[in-house]
């Protein structure tokens, strides 16, 4: 299947066995993507790079942004004002509320409910999407973050907008799942397919939703906080059986909880300055030495390792993408069922290929 098939989520392919309808053998073959972003980066300054990690998954450009911040603001020393502390949970929230949006929507479609919960997550995420135009200049390729900061404050009304948008959401979440969750056709494909073990889960380093779907209750905003996010209570939403079924369900409820951390931060927004005013844009030059920067993204653990030896580009850049780990027990979820079933299972891996191949 693939590279090109419009049910492989990118460019992206599988060799797969059959006997009749049954998978005996899955082997995912990546790389059609492949555009060298760690070895561009170690080639180019710190901040130049900052606009291709918009490029790695591009439903989730501000987190991604977010994630290589931190690793060189822990390299730097550098430390984020209030303000942008704020800004940046109201930004990556909603990107959650996008990401898991699209999620959806294109999860219904690989079951055949063609057009109308697409077109419907597409709606919603429109709205979101006209937020970041508003403030970043750009829909999806946002660029926002910087050392220290963001690049710029929030626009005049913006932050009325963001709450009209968060307050309508709840709304919306319960015509999704009403509409998705209680069809006879959607459990039959999901519940019991795909399953994936905690104990594998574990081992093989997977995160995110699929790893709290199989019941592991890890969620790097809470076991290892970041930002500001220890101000915020919210609930970790765990599976049982770790099926497709549960998966998709992660999903509605961790955008519950977004809308809870959303609507607390844009109520609690500080004034003040937006970006640390230590922080260099030209010359910019962090001192030699090692650093590890993580956040809970959308998809799972992004994670940026970034060696400096003094000079204005690092002289290692590795990019740690949850799609990429997530994909690699694609195998084990699909054996034993139809080829049918491989379509809807991949899709609740949830990958970007720009991630997956870098």
């Amino acid at each position: 299947m693939g590279p090109q098939h419009p049910s492989t989520h990118g460019v992206f392919r599988m060799d797969v066995v059959l006997d009749g309808e049954r998978i005996v053998k899955l082997k995912p073959v990546f790389g059609y993507l492949h555009r060298n972003h760690e070895k561009i980066a170690e080639a180019t300054t710190y901040l130049g790079s900052m606009p291709y990690t918009d490029r790695l998954d591009y439903f989730c450009s501000i987190t991604n942004n977010w994630a290589y911040a931190l690793a060189v603001e822990k390299l730097a020393g550098l430390n984020v004002p209030e303000r942008a502390e704020y800004i940046r949970i109201i930004t990556a929230e909603l990107t959650r509320l996008l990401n898991h949006t699209c999620l959806l929507g294109f999860l219904a479609q690989d079951m055949g409910a063609l057009g109308t919960p697409l077109m419907y997550a597409f709606r919603e995420r429109e709205k979101i999407l006209d937020l970041f135009e508003a403030l970043t200049g750009a829909r999806m390729m946002c660029n926002y973050m910087r050392f220290g900061g963001c690049r710029v404050d929030l626009p005049p009304g913006w932050i009325e907008q963001a709450a009209r948008v968060v307050d309508g959401y709840p709304r919306f979440l319960e015509e999704f799942e009403r509409l998705l969750t209680g069809n006879e056709i959607l459990m039959a494909r999901t519940q019991g397919v795909g399953i994936l073990p905690a104990a594998l889960a574990v081992n093989a380093s997977i995160t995110g939703p699929m790893l709290r779907a199989s019941g592991v209750d890890y969620d790097l905003r809470k076991t290892d906080p970041y930002g500001i996010y220890g101000r915020f209570p919210f609930r970790v939403p765990l599976g049982a059986q770790g099926d497709v079924y549960d998966r998709l369900m992660i999903r509605l409820l961790e955008m519950g909880e977004s809308i809870k951390i959303l609507k607390q931060a844009i109520q609690e927004l500080p004034g003040g300055p937006i970006v640390d005013p230590k922080a260099k844009l030209r010359a910019f030059k962090p001192k030699a030495g090692e650093a590890y920067g993580r956040i809970e993204a959308p998809k799972g653990e992004l994670g940026f390792y970034l060696i400096s030896d003094g000079s204005a580009n690092p002289y290692r850049y590795r990019v740690r993408p949850p799609s990429l780990i997530n994909l690699t027990i694609l195998e084990d979820m699909c054996l034993g069922h139809t080829i049918a079933d491989v379509v809807v299972i991949l899709g609740s891996v949830d990958i970007v290929l720009g991630e997956v191949d870098r």
